[in-house]
């Protein structure tokens, strides 16, 4: 994917198509939404565990071209490249000291524009710099999705710099983004109860990475256990007890 920067054709590019005002990006769906909170709340119960220093957030403008700030995109859920600067910005601008692109973005296609979420954002990740993108596509999780839809995309930045597309299809793909030393990960398609983009610690998909709302529900329900088996413990111990003969 050409960067015109790099190539000396920055001022001769028309930009206009890809401008992004605030209205354009307003009027998220309900869907959209509960997909793209999913992954973002995974990725704060991952930052977490894994002690990340790097930002996780959603739904901010990033722009990357300093004479036409409307050229930019909004993530539905990203993982900076870097630390985030204090305050944090209204808008991300890679030229300013500070503002680094995304090492991860995720988008989430739209029914009304998903010919354009396919063919656009991919060169615009592109030129914004961003490490890893996603996209994924809930309406092509169907036995009867169009021939021309896929539920998962990975694109993957190569040494050369270039951002090339890795995975596409049902998934699981793993991140490169993401994947560390201490553990890799993959994306991964769930279906129950409706289409969901999920992030899973094995290649089969099975072993979910929880949202914030489940892994809470987990530490509820290991101190349930630990609080059951106290229970039975003294439970025992005041049995045993009151079976002992006396000597008197």
């Amino acid at each position: 994917m050409l960067d015109p920067a790099q190539a000396g054709l920055e001022g001769e590019v028309d930009w206009s198509s890809w401008y992004l005002t605030d209205e354009d990006d307003m009027g998220e769906g309900t869907e959209q939404f509960l997909i793209a909170q999913a992954v973002y709340s995974t990725l704060l119960v991952l930052a977490r565990e894994r002690g990340w220093s790097a930002f996780v957030g959603r739904d901010q403008f990033f722009a990357w071209v300093e004479r036409e700030p409307l050229v930019r995109v909004s993530p539905d859920a990203y993982v900076l490249g870097g630390e985030a600067p204090s305050p944090l910005p209204a808008m991300w601008e890679t030229w300013r000291p500070g503002h680094p692109p995304p090492r991860v973005a995720v988008e989430v296609v739209s029914e009304d524009t998903w010919r354009k979420d396919y063919e656009d954002n991919p060169p615009k990740y592109a030129q914004l710099g961003v490490e890893e993108l996603v996209i994924f596509d809930p309406w092509a999780v169907s036995e009867r999705r169009p021939a021309d839809r896929v539920p998962l995309q990975v694109f993957r930045r190569t040494s050369e710099g270039a951002l090339v597309r890795v995975h596409t299809g049902a998934g699981p793909a793993r991140s490169g983004g993401l994947s560390e030393p201490s553990g890799a990960l993959w994306w991964t398609v769930t279906r129950e109860p409706a289409p969901r983009l999920r992030l899973a610690r094995d290649a089969g998909g099975d072993e979910l990475v929880p949202t914030e709302a489940e892994a809470l529900d987990e530490k509820d329900r290991a101190l349930d256990e630990k609080d059951r088996a106290l229970r039975e413990a003294l439970a025992e111990l005041a049995r045993l007890r009151g079976g002992r003969q006396d000597p008197g």
